[in-house]
């Protein structure tokens, strides 16, 4: 058995479509992933433009200068200072929306801690809106006490409960959401997470190493009948058991290893040039109101097992098709359908139904929730309540465990011509 899996995996490897696939796919998985982190821009307080790896030491700076647990009293300081810079009316403007910080102002005490000031400014606006010069905090009652959390609250409790035209949360769903942000530790606590934030908002890129596995492992069982080596193959003694098991075994072995060079290549490029500072906070450095109580490291890790779990789902597919339509070709333009047209469909405005199935297709299953209201509040009535990361991880694990059979069956039937 370990000859014949040697085998198969020097056959995958030695393929020169595997090459070229290979050199391929990590070459652009580098260039996309660089790009998110060597196109960073950052300003400091006097107006002064950085990018990239500078762009992240200037916001490390930065967030040094306010990092800590986000207290009451501390968040109540910070907004009192933000409604300070309006008490003086050379700080003011007159624009259409109304009257604001002069740019000059705006730049000057503000734009350098963005991070900061946005993760405040969030829980008092409403969900699913951006504010993105915080006027928000403009009208925030600092006399009130307890002010930040329990407007935390009021957001979770808005969107849980407002009308909408595609899904309306049922009651039990309502309770599993509050048991989960319930579950938040708090207060929250702020500091730099450049890099694991940079890789979270990118990480759906991971798809061009799942698509360059599916293509070299299409020709696992249709290379042997486009060669006619499957007239040998299937009439040997072990071609329909010991070789079936060899050949899929090699193809998990193969994807799993290119797919963690891909991920290697994508995250080391980013941290490299980020930094790995922040580990440990929360992922709600984010988005607020997320309900999922992880750090920015296990955010990112279950970002990863969810990838790999849907690309192992996307092999087993490919090698079913592989061993059913019996030529390469097609089985590639059908994985590549598979795999691409969900980006291309949009989310409905009406179909709660429709937008729950949409965010589980290939594509869309390997993008993060964590930092979107809408997303990242997803959940799924079966029996009892399901969130979004639990039901992908459920949905593709499924996936395998039907086309690895399939496929076994597809070739063990596979009549020679």
């Amino acid at each position: 058995m370990k000859e014949l899996l040697g085998l198969e995996l020097k056959k995958i490897i030695r393929n020169k479509l595997t090459l070229f696939v290979c050199i391929g796919s990590l070459t652009i998985t580098g260039i996309l992933f660089s790009l998110a982190v060597f196109r960073e821009i950052a300003i400091d307080e006097n107006g002064k433009q950085y990018v990239g790896k500078e762009a992240f030491d200037l916001e490390r700076m930065y967030d040094s200068k306010v990092a800590g647990l986000l207290t009451e009293d501390k968040v109540k300081k910070t907004i009192a200072e933000y409604q300070k810079l309006y008490s003086d009316p050379d700080n003011l403007e007159e624009t259409a929306e109304g009257t604001t910080l002069k740019e000059s102002v705006f730049v000057k005490y503000i734009q350098p801690y963005y991070s900061y000031f946005k993760v405040i400014d969030e829980v008092y606006i409403e969900p699913s809106t951006i504010d993105m010069t915080f006027s928000a905090l403009e009208d925030v009652d600092t006399a009130q006490e307890g002010s930040y959390y329990k407007a935390r609250e009021n957001k979770i409790s808005t969107l849980l409960n407002q009308e909408y035209l595609d899904w309306n949360y049922s009651d039990a769903e309502k309770e599993f959401w509050i048991n989960r942000t319930d579950k938040v530790e708090l207060p929250y606590e702020y500091g730099y997470c450049g890099g694991w934030k940079t890789f979270l908002n990118c990480s759906e890129l991971l798809l061009v190493g799942i698509i360059a596995i599916c293509i070299c492992i299409a020709p696992v069982f249709a290379g042997e009948y486009q060669s006619q080596a499957d007239s040998v193959v299937l009439t040997t003694k072990y071609g329909k058991t010991k070789l079936v098991t060899a050949k899929i075994l090699a193809s998990f072995i193969f994807a799993i290893i290119l797919f963690g060079i891909h991920i290697m290549v994508a995250l080391g490029v980013q941290l490299l040039v980020a930094g790995a500072d922040g580990v440990a906070l929360p992922i709600q450095l984010m988005n607020v109101i997320c309900p999922y109580s992880l750090t920015m490291g296990s955010a990112v890790l279950m970002v990863i097992i969810t990838a790999l779990v849907v690309m192992l789902g996307m092999v087993s597919l490919t090698l079913f098709l592989s061993a059913r339509l019996a030529k390469t070709f097609l089985t590639l333009i059908v994985n590549v359908l598979v795999i691409m047209v969900p980006m291309f469909l949009s989310i409905s405005e009406t179909s709660g139904i429709w937008n729950r199935v949409l965010m589980i297709l290939p594509a869309m299953a390997v993008r993060p929730v964590y930092q979107d209201d809408f997303f990242g509040y997803f959940s799924y009535p079966i029996v009892t309540t399901f969130d979004i990361t639990t039901i992908r991880l459920g949905v593709y694990v499924i996936v395998t465990l039907i086309f690895i059979p399939l496929a076994i069956r597809a070739f063990k039937k596979h009549e020679v011509c």
